[in-house]
């Protein structure tokens, strides 16, 4: 499915009522695609128009705050984190490639890590999600030792196996 399918059906949620699904879902779009400021945009309407305006603010972070309703909920959610560059990197989890944002957003992002940098001396770094399947690694060959091992396993249990039906062959022939 296409990103502007993704989309549309994520509209038709939003227009049916089923708002917490399609925050889920753009959410997970924005993990798949983190440099679609579009969808970061798109969540945080959909926090504002729920009246999460702290929330509206953490994903309005990157935008250029060009309305004052963006400004305010920004403002609320930095407050809301203590003005805490780490914080705030730890929940926004960019993990994207900076250099395709905005020059706002990248700006943004620097101040968050310099200010990171400065109160924890450390920067939190977060690698792009794959979806990659791992592979089934069939060209696996048994060595001499696994082969052993399983043959040994094997001869217990049944060893195991005919003492039991031993053990109920005598108790059968001592009740009769």
């Amino acid at each position: 499915m296409s990103l502007k399918e993704k989309l549309d059906k994520i509209d038709s949620e939003i227009e049916i009522g089923l708002k917490f699904k399609a925050t889920d879902r753009l959410r997970n779009l924005i993990q798949e695609n983190p440099n679609e400021i579009e969808l970061w945009n798109k969540l945080a309407e959909l926090y504002y128009e729920s009246g999460f305006l702290d929330s509206a603010g953490k994903y309005w972070i990157l935008t250029e705050p060009t309305d004052e309703r963006i400004k305010k909920c920004v403002e609320i959610y930095e407050k809301s984190v203590n003005y805490s560059g780490y914080q705030i990197l730890q929940e926004i989890v960019f993990r994207g490639d900076k250099s395709k944002l905005s020059e706002f957003a990248q700006k943004k992002l620097s101040e968050l890590e310099s200010d990171s940098k400065e109160k924890t001396n450390y920067i939190p770094k977060f690698n792009p999600k794959t979806n990659k399947q791992k592979k089934n690694n069939s060209d696996h060959k048994q060595t001499f030792k696994e082969k052993l091992g399983g043959f040994i396993f094997f001869s217990i249990l049944a060893f195991i196996g005919i003492l039991i039906i031993i053990g109920f062959v005598t108790v059968i022939k001592w009740i009769f």
